[in-house]
């Protein structure tokens, strides 16, 4: 029989008898996909708890407080009775921010006075203040535009020429690629490969790792007729097929159920970074196994690089921003490459042209992993590499 295929039937006859393979390699991910997706289905943030202090009970502080119940990211959840309430309840966690509307407010506003208002904001938490504090700015300058318009209309002066008196300069916004800010957009692209990148490492280094700590490497190369990328080949065969269906459940998750923008030209690219993406982290497993012969160290760089390799995307906190020597790093992760083409392709719908350096990166990482194929084929013959947790 062809040494390839008895190499295959071992290697699915392992699969089926091993359930950590099972567990890591189908499970997680899609569980964990399936997961994040109801996370972030509803896209934006809605109804964030806060409370409003009315000292001045006015038809003016009713309608701003009407205004902030009408936005929809926001929900007034308590009306206290004085700041030291609305701070403890603040201290507790139990809302994201309180408003104060001092005593005197419409009056300051009838009388032509300069009107003060205060928002005390949990910062703790970046996303939501952040949130909290772009639709509390909006509804403050509306009520100011409202108000300026009001009282131009006490003079006389037409509502129209009045709101344009108020509002002299207005911003023209044009929000690309992701006009309604949703996180599904933002986040979901990136994590649902950072789970499978992360679970391709797993499997790889745990699949060629086994063969070292229960000493049936050198079992594995002479199954294969001794030859290292036959054996290799035969060994993540099944697993890449494997992935490749789970990243096309993903991408199904997200263009269909989310209905994420597809903007791509070349819908092959896209195909080939996928691949591309998979093969990379397999690699990396590949080189970490032949320079430990260890299963547990392997599997626990294979998790932290795949972790890191989220933080060195550029998604949450900008490359461009970050200190020089760190920004470098990121040419050292496949992800990053990824998220680029993943980003300029479907996203923006750049040239195919654009993303071949992408693939050029990710290639290199690939052909890192071949080199290292010898020595893995020279520590699986000898012994004394066995039996290493």
């Amino acid at each position: 029989m062809n040494p390839l295929r008895i190499s295959l039937l071992r290697e699915i006859r392992r699969f089926g008898d091993d359930r950590t393979l099972m567990i890591i390699s189908v499970i997680i991910p899609v569980v964990v996909s399936v997961l994040f997706v109801f996370m972030f289905a509803k896209g934006t943030i809605h109804n964030l708890p806060i409370a409003v202090y009315d000292a001045d009970k006015s038809p003016t502080s009713m309608q701003l407080t009407q205004m902030i119940s009408a936005t929809p990211s926001l929900k007034i959840t308590k009306h206290v009775s004085s700041v030291e309430e609305a701070r403890q309840d603040l201290l507790r966690g139990q809302i994201n921010a309180f408003v104060y509307i001092p005593q005197g407010f419409e009056a300051d506003i009838m009388g032509l006075k300069q009107a003060e208002l205060a928002a005390y904001i949990n910062g703790a938490f970046i996303t939501t203040s952040a949130v909290i504090r772009r639709d509390l700015t909006t509804v403050f300058q509306a009520m100011n535009i409202g108000a300026e318009t009001q009282m131009l209309g006490s003079r006389g002066i037409p509502q129209e020429q009045g709101f344009q008196m108020a509002y002299p300069v207005t911003l023209e916004k044009h929000i690309l690629f992701n006009p309604y800010g949703s996180y599904a957009y933002y986040l979901l692209p990136a994590l649902l490969p950072l789970i499978l990148i992360i679970m391709v490492s797993l499997t790889t280094a745990y699949a060629i790792g086994s063969e070292f700590r229960y000493g049936t490497a050198a079992e594995w190369i002479q199954t294969a007729g001794g030859s290292i990328s036959r054996a290799v080949t035969a060994k993540l065969a099944p697993y890449f097929l494997i992935f490749i269906i789970i990243m096309l459940f993903m991408n199904t998750l997200l263009y269909r159920f989310l209905g994420l923008p597809f903007q791509a030209t070349s819908i092959s690219l896209m195909l080939l970074g996928s691949l591309f993406l998979i093969l990379c982290y397999m690699c990396i497993a590949i080189f970490l196994v032949a320079i430990s012969a260890n299963l547990r160290f392997s599997l626990s760089i294979s998790i932290a690089y795949g972790i890191a390799s989220f933080s060195f995307a550029g998604l949450t906190f900008p490359l461009i921003a970050m200190y020089k020597p760190l920004a470098f790093l990121s040419h050292f992760f496949p992800f990053t490459y990824y998220m680029n083409l993943f980003v300029e392709q479907s996203m923006r719908g750049a040239p195919p042209a654009r993303s071949m350096g992408d693939i050029g990166a990710m290639g290199i990482f690939i052909l890192v992993g071949i080199l290292m194929l010898p020595l893995i084929r020279k520590k699986a013959l000898n012994p004394k590499y066995y039996g290493k947790l």
